[in-house]
């Protein structure tokens, strides 16, 4: 049992797996507002990252739990890729417990994270995590939201000692549409990495259902959402081995 670590405390969390294995890397799904597509993205993330052989483990925040839903979808079916960790987030959430869970994930850990996050909380999730994935939807609230959680992201106490990676997502989007172009602008603004759009397609719901992920869809369905995500997970692993060769870069 891995001792309860104090909120101050940066070396409480081990930066391995147990063992011999590579640096353990966390990769945050987040933003403030709900229904932005977090779960889609956390779901997707990891079952592409699965398919490309990696040691994946997703962990659920949320207390609706949709991911570790989706995710025994997945097992009932047999496909048993993706290790599932599951903590119920709220105001009673310590870091020692958050980190605890944590120090139990392969290799390659996404965490899918509940809306509303701020304050010490917020910092905590930070903490735990190298990388921050914030979905965007394309429409004047969303925008809004997603500035105001940036700004909280950059303002919290751990990424002020230490930032983080921060990478946004237009997620359920139509080209050719006026708030498109306008979601476009604003990310392109942003002095972060604009990694993809991903477009409004029923494939994603069909997928879910399954337990499935983009990847997992007929190839001459879902080629054109696969190579989003084939570019999310080059970012990413782009991140990865610079944090490997950089270790004081870490969290």
């Amino acid at each position: 049992m891995h001792r309860a670590a104090d909120v101050g405390d940066e070396t409480a969390l081990p930066a391995r797996h147990p063992g011999s294995g590579p640096p353990r890397f966390v990769v945050l799904v987040a933003n403030a507002k709900g229904g932005c597509g977090k779960t889609t993205l956390s779901t997707n993330l990891a079952a592409y990252l699965a398919a490309q052989g990696q040691s994946v483990s997703l962990l659920d925040l949320d207390p609706l739990q949709s991911a570790d839903s989706w995710l025994r979808r997945r097992q009932a079916l047999g496909r048993h890729d993706i290790h599932a960790l599951s903590l119920k987030l709220d105001r009673y959430t310590t870091y020692g417990r958050l980190s605890d869970v944590v120090s139990q994930a392969r290799n390659y850990l996404i965490i899918d994270s509940p809306g509303g996050l701020d304050g010490p909380v917020l910092d905590y999730v930070l903490r735990v995590s190298q990388v921050v994935l914030v979905p965007v939807l394309p429409s004047p609230i969303d925008i809004r939201a997603a500035t105001r959680f940036l700004q909280a992201v950059m303002l919290s106490p751990c990424y002020r000692q230490r930032p983080r990676r921060l990478a946004v997502i237009a997620n359920r989007t139509r080209a050719r549409t006026r708030m498109y172009e306008q979601l476009r602008q604003f990310l392109t603004s942003l002095k972060i990495p604009y990694l993809a759009t991903l477009r409004d397609t029923q494939l994603y719901m069909q997928a879910a259902g399954e337990g499935g992920g983009i990847i997992d869809m007929p190839a001459q369905r879902a080629a054109e959402d696969v190579e989003h995500w084939r570019g999310i997970a080059e970012w990413l692993e782009v991140q990865r081995h610079l944090l490997r060769a950089l270790p004081g870069l870490q969290g």
